[in-house]
């Protein structure tokens, strides 16, 4: 099955091109998948690379030149391909979605806050929707898509040592307590993390707006693997993120919120601990590094979910199967070329644009004035301890 994986990282010095191209290419070695994927760069060049639907459709009507060019590509090569992945939600607008003659497929990792600029209004243009958000299946429902389903990211080859065995977890020594590798620049989250880091402050601490900074990545899989406790903090729902995967896989024990959900992923108390509020996790987490015995046996247990059932095969394996589900049942009719439609006149297009742009400025100055009231209170409460 020959599949059109289109994404955001053409660029070799982004730090996310060598990680999509890695596990792509891993993908189509696999002789379990027998899939032939090949990659297409759907970035744009604005901030994130990506345009969320307002901005994308201000493009599409004016005949974007750079947008343009960009589906004039796949237009010449789509009929090589079964299906379409569109990874990410990158630029593909929902109009040029329905008239591709392929299986095309949504796959997308939703906070809330970015499904209202992204899956809402772009989603139900493809057959079917791989959500990475075990949390959002239903929301997907209730806007309309029908062939809904749930696509882990799981972990990577690349991130663990496949060395590591259940019966080390078990039995061999970590000196690391406690381990978190996140940003705390976001508020969403920042409260949290800063409420977490100071009840322990020998934990380890990496990412953008820790004072350790990031860690480099030939010391992540050794720093885990020497780790007891990994706390998971979302900025709302989930569980969604690549820690869910890889603390397991490195014989972590992980501390997840989103309690409810995470029931689904893994067996509660048994592989995974969940909680529902940042002061559960500080008990749990006291208690745990207090009861070394529990804590290694759900690692342990954690470690053989992980690897059985969200390594880079099987969680890849859920999306191709899907794709060839809707190929045996279903058969696209498509008439006649792709219509990229007509340009918008200039005026309506520059009228559109100051209406998006606005107020995007007045929010960007305000989480900025949240940031620094924020980090004035981290200093604060750092300096009176």
């Amino acid at each position: 099955m020959k599949i059109l994986f289109c994404n955001l990282f053409n660029d070799p010095a982004h730090y996310m091109y060598n990680i999509v191209h890695g596990w792509i290419n891993r993908l189509n070695k696999d002789e379990n998948l027998n899939v032939d994927i090949d990659l297409y760069c759907t970035s744009l060049n604005i901030p994130g690379m990506r345009a969320p639907f307002k901005l994308l459709d201000i493009k599409w009507k004016s005949k974007d030149g750079e947008l343009m060019k960009m589906y004039d590509g796949i237009i010449n090569n789509i009929h090589k391909y079964d299906a379409l992945i569109n990874f990410g939600g990158v630029n593909l607008h929902p109009e040029f979605v329905k008239q591709l003659p392929v299986v095309t497929i949504w796959n997308f990792y939703d906070d809330p806050e970015s499904s209202e600029e992204y899956s809402r209004y772009m989603s139900m243009s493809h057959d079917l929707c791989a959500v990475g958000n075990i949390a959002s299946l239903d929301i997907y429902r209730t806007w309309g898509n029908k062939n809904v389903f749930w696509s882990p990211c799981g972990f990577r080859a690349d991130d663990y040592d496949p060395l590591l065995t259940y019966e080390n977890i078990l039995s061999g020594q970590r000196e690391n307590d406690i381990t978190l590798l996140c940003e705390r620049i976001g508020p969403f989250r920042r409260s949290k993390v800063d409420k977490f880091s100071l009840n322990f402050p020998q934990g380890l601490y990496y990412g953008n707006g820790w004072p350790n900074g990031f860690l480099p990545e030939i010391e992540r899989i050794p720093l885990l693997q020497n780790t007891k406790i990994g706390i998971n903090i979302h900025n709302s729902t989930g569980p969604i993120n690549f820690r869910t995967f890889y603390l397991a896989a490195n014989g972590v024990m992980q501390i997840c919120d989103n309690k409810s959900h995470l029931g689904k992923i893994f067996n509660l108390n048994e592989e995974v601990v969940g909680y529902d509020t940042i002061e559960e996790a500080i008990e749990l987490t006291k208690y745990y590094l207090n009861n070394d015995s529990e804590r290694r046996n759900i690692a342990a247990n954690g470690f053989l979910k992980v690897i059985k059932s969200y390594n880079e095969t099987e969680c890849f394996k859920i999306i191709s199967d899907h794709i060839r589900n809707y190929l045996n049942q279903n058969s696209k009719q498509i008439n006649g070329p792709i219509n990229l439609g007509h340009k918008q006149n200039a005026l309506l297009t520059l009228l559109e644009k100051i209406i998006y742009f606005l107020p995007k400025y007045w929010r960007a100055i305000i989480r900025r004035i949240i940031r620094l009231i924020i980090n004035i209170k981290y200093w604060i409460q750092t300096k009176n301890r």
